[in-house]
Order: structure tokens, then C-alpha cells, then sequence
């Protein structure tokens, strides 16, 4: 029988190449999605079929399940309801017997000066004491995020909210999604089973600058500026623009660095280097 995987978030910057590695292995894909624009990005990455849903409305989830072997649930970023959306989700795959319920949550999400962590924490909790089979995948910060601090400053200077000596270990957000894929492909190999996903390198940030620059050909170095001073999105939500300055303000204190041990044994290989990703994606 063909697996038939839905995805919450198809459309997004993280769900897209989660549905195109999805595609890739053969695996039937329902895009749930909010927009017409992010259903047509869903078809392109490879969705066989998709489908309008409103978190905020859960009588939608049910019927968008239906059929399903698979619910992967990624939130939207800074999520202030996830927890919710996440019982709502839940209780969809429960009523429409959805055998395996995927949890896209972070790397280290019981970091408690991060509130996006911890609303993620909470929903583990929730995923965990469910009746559903589950996996939870915990990915670091993607290098494709760096990336977007970087598109070519004029003057050679990349200016982050944070100090250039604080210690990071990013994911290439293919290697998340192929670990994604795998999951799918194999739930019993995977099942009640919470993967942190981290990469290949630890680096500074003024050092992931540099690696930018060398494999890119521009001549780049990092300087820290005042997160108040850094320009957010000016269509940002007041509370989301609020809790990435305390997302700054953590990384400049502590850094954000995990271990590529347990992504090294999903992919069977070593994860992909920033240099890499950054010569791929520029």
C-alpha cells in the first residue's frame, strides 16, 4: 500500500524541502497549508495533493488526516499558540487513526530564556504522554539562516545581533529534512525515538562568517552590533520581534552549540559543512 504522509507547514521555508525530500523517496505527500501562495509553493516542492486548514480552527485538521499513515507537524516560527495547535493536532491523528505523528521541535528546547523553547517543551510533553506513535526531530539553528545575515553587505561587514565569539553548530536544513525522510519512510525503525539534530562543525560566529566569505570568493568578517540596532523584519509581530531579541541576547551569553553525533549515524555519513551549503545556496 503507498504511504500517504500529510505535512502542517508544506509551504514554508522549512516544509518545502521537507515535501521535496519526501517526493524524492517516492512517498505520497498532502500539503496542509494556510494561503494559496504557500499551497503553490507545496505543489512545486513536490505535493501530490493539498489541502486549507486554520490552526486556529481545529475542526479543519481532521478531515485534512484523513487517510493518512504520517502527520508531520512543523509550527510556524515563533508559534505563540504551539502548544495548542499541537493538542489540536494530536487529537486529529488519534480520532482519524493516524499511526505516526512526526513533532518538529528544536535543538535543547528546555533552554527556559527562550520562550519559542519552551512553548516547544511544552508540546513534547504533550507528543510524549499521546497514544500515537511519535518521533521528535530537534534541529539547531540551519546555516541556510546564517546565510540570510549574509546576502553581500556592501562594505564587506556582517553585522550581527550577537558577539562574534559566541559558539554555534549549524544544520544544513537538507540533512533535517532527509533525516525527515527517513523517518517517514521507516516509522517503526524510528518510533518514540527524540533526535537532536546539530552539524558537522563548531564554529564562532565571526569563524562561520569567514567560511562564508573564503568559499564564496568575498572578503567577509563579522561585527556585533546592538540587537535594537539590528533591522527586524518591520511587518514582525510586536511580542514575535520581542522574543528574538531574547533569542539574541541568549546566544551573545551562551552561544547555541549541540553534537553532530546523532545526525552522523541517521544519515550514515557525514553531515554537510557550512562551506559546503554556503557554495551550494549562494
Amino acid at each position: 500500500m503507498t504511504q500517504q504522509v500529510a505535512v502542517i507547514g508544506a509551504g514554508g521555508h522549512t516544509g518545502r524541502h521537507v515535501v521535496a525530500e519526501l517526493a524524492r523517496r517516492g512517498i505520497r505527500t498532502r500539503g496542509l497549508v494556510h494561503s494559496e501562495r504557500s499551497a503553490e509553493t507545496a505543489r512545486e516542492a513536490g505535493a501530490h495533493d493539498v489541502v486549507s486548514i486554520d490552526l486556529d480552527g481545529p475542526g479543519s485538521l481532521r478531515a485534512a488526516v484523513t487517510g493518512c499513515d504520517t502527520l508531520v507537524f512543523i509550527a510556524p516560527p515563533f508559534d505563540a499558540g504551539e502548544e495548542t495547535h499541537t493538542a489540536d493536532a494530536l487529537r486529529a491523528v488519534t480520532a482519524e487513526h493516524v499511526g505516526h505523528f512526526v513533532y518538529y521541535s528544536v535543538l535543547h528546547a528546555n533552554l527556559p530564556d527562550m520562550p519559542h523553547h519552551v512553548r516547544k517543551l511544552h508540546a513534547e510533553s504533550l507528543v510524549r504522554r499521546s497514544s500515537v506513535g511519535w518521533t521528535i526531530v530537534q534541529p539547531a539553528m540551519y546555516q541556510q539562516s546564517l546565510l540570510r545575515f549574509v546576502q553581500a553587505p556592501r562594505d564587506g561587514v556582517v553585522r550581527l545581533p550577537f558577539r562574534p565569539t559566541a559558539s554555534f553548530q549549524l544544520v544544513d536544513l537538507r540533512d533535517v529534512a532527509e533525516v525527515i525522510g527517513l523517518v517517514c519512510a521507516e516509522p517503526g525503525e524510528h518510533v518514540y525515538a527524540s533526535y537532536e539534530l546539530a552539524g558537522p562543525e563548531r564554529l564562532t560566529a565571526g569563524e562561520m562568517i569567514q567560511r562564508i566569505g573564503q568559499a564564496t570568493g568575498v572578503d567577509l568578517r563579522a561585527e556585533h552590533v546592538s540587537p535594537l540596532q539590528w533591522p527586524l523584519p518591520p511587518e514582525l509581530p510586536l511580542p514575535t520581534a520581542l522574543e528574538m531579541l531574547t533569542m539574541f541576547a541568549h546566544y551573545d551569553r551562551s552561544g547555541y552549540p549541540g553534537n553532530p553525533t546523532v545526525l552522523k549515524h541517521l544519515l550514515d555519513r557525514g553531515p554537510t559543512p557550512l562551506a559546503t551549503t554556503a557554495r551550494r545556496e549562494r
